[in-house]
C-alpha cells in the first residue's frame, strides 16, 4: 500500500510539474515585416511558393526566441518551428480540417475529363470569348485593367491555346502584364484555363513573376475559367497548380448591373476563392455575350467585339 501511494505521489508531482512548464510558456504575435531575415530566408528555402499567415515567437518556456510560423503551400498548411538563427527545427503538416474547417462541407470539382474534348483556340460561350480582337476595359478610381484577346497562340502540352493579355495600371502607372492561356471544349463549350505568364512592374521595370504556372508542369493541370453550361451553385477549380488554386462558385444568375458601358441583364455573379487561402475572396459579374463587367470595384467602361 505504501508503494502504491508513493507511485501516485510521483504521478501527481509529474502532472504538477508539467502544468507549471506549460503555464511558463508564453508567446507573442509577430508581424511578417518584423520577422528576422535569417528566419524568413529559412522559410523561403523550405517553401519557395509558400505564404506566411501567422507568426508567434516564444518569449518564455523551453525555447525562448523560437519562431512558430504557419505557412500555406501547395494546398496544405504547415507549422514550422525555426530558431532565431534560421535553423528549421521541425515541420508539422496540419490536418485539412484544422486548417480549413469549411472544406468538410464544400466540394469543388477538379476532374473535367478534358480527354473527351476537342479543343480550339478560337470560339466563345455565353460569358467568355476567345475571338481575336475582343477587348474589355474595366476601371475604378485608381486602377485600370485592359483585357485583350490577342492573335497569338501558345502550345501547352499538346493543346494550342489562345493568349489573352491583361494590362493592369494603378494611378496611371503600369503594375502588371499577364498572358493567360485558354482553349474551348467544342463538345461542351467549357473554356479551360491552361496557365499564365506574369510580369510584375515597379517604376517601369519588371521586378518579379508572381503566380505564373502552366498546366503541362509537374503537379499541375488545367481548370475551367467559364463553364459552357451555367448551373447555379456549381463549384469548380479554375487553376490547379502548387502555387495557383483559384476556384469559382456561381452564386447568382439573375443579376442586373449598370456600368459606365451600359446596363446589363441576366448576368451571373461568381464568388472566387483560393484553395491556398479560402479567406481570400473576390466577386465578379459576367454579362451574356459580353463577358466580365465587374471585378470588385472595377467596372466595365468600354468593350469591343
Amino acid at each position: 500500500m505504501k508503494f502504491k501511494l508513493g507511485l501516485i505521489g510521483v504521478v501527481i508531482a509529474a502532472v504538477i510539474l508539467t502544468s507549471m512548464l506549460i503555464a511558463a510558456e508564453e508567446k507573442v504575435s509577430v508581424k511578417p515585416s518584423d520577422l528576422p531575415a535569417t528566419v524568413k530566408k529559412a522559410i523561403d528555402q523550405a517553401f519557395p511558393d509558400g505564404k506566411i499567415t501567422e507568426i508567434e515567437m516564444e518569449v518564455e518556456g523551453d525555447d525562448p526566441g523560437q519562431y512558430d510560423v504557419i505557412v500555406e503551400a501547395g494546398g496544405e498548411t504547415y507549422e514550422v518551428e525555426v530558431s532565431p538563427k534560421g535553423k528549421i527545427k521541425e515541420i508539422d503538416k496540419l490536418s485539412s480540417d484544422k486548417a480549413f474547417p469549411e472544406e468538410e462541407t464544400k466540394k469543388w470539382t477538379k476532374q473535367f475529363h478534358e480527354e473527351n474534348c476537342t479543343f480550339s483556340s478560337t470560339g466563345s460561350n455565353r460569358f467568355f470569348s476567345l475571338q481575336p480582337g475582343y477587348k474589355l476595359v474595366l476601371q475604378s478610381e485608381t486602377e485600370k485593367v485592359t483585357i485583350t484577346v490577342t492573335d497569338k497562340t501558345r502550345k501547352i502540352g499538346n493543346i494550342e491555346t489562345r493568349v489573352i493579355e491583361e494590362y493592369e495600371e494603378e494611378d496611371g502607372k503600369l503594375k502588371e502584364i499577364s498572358r493567360n492561356f485558354f482553349a474551348i471544349c467544342k463538345e461542351h463549350g467549357d473554356v479551360f484555363y491552361f496557365g499564365e505568364e506574369v510580369d510584375d512592374y515597379e517604376n517601369g521595370k519588371i521586378v518579379k513573376h508572381s503566380g505564373a504556372w502552366r498546366a503541362d508542369e509537374k503537379n499541375s493541370k488545367a481548370g475551367i475559367i467559364m463553364p459552357g453550361t451555367i448551373l447555379l451553385g456549381a463549384r469548380h477549380y479554375q487553376e490547379i497548380a502548387p502555387n495557383a488554386m483559384d476556384r469559382a462558385e456561381i452564386i447568382a444568375d439573375d443579376i442586373t448591373l449598370t456600368t459606365p458601358a451600359g446596363t446589363f441583364k441576366n448576368c451571373i455573379k461568381v464568388e472566387e476563392t483560393s484553395g491556398l487561402d479560402p479567406k481570400d475572396i473576390c466577386y465578379k459579374i459576367y454579362a451574356p455575350d459580353v463577358g466580365l463587367i465587374q471585378d470588385e470595384d472595377l467596372l466595365l467602361t468600354e468593350f469591343k467585339k
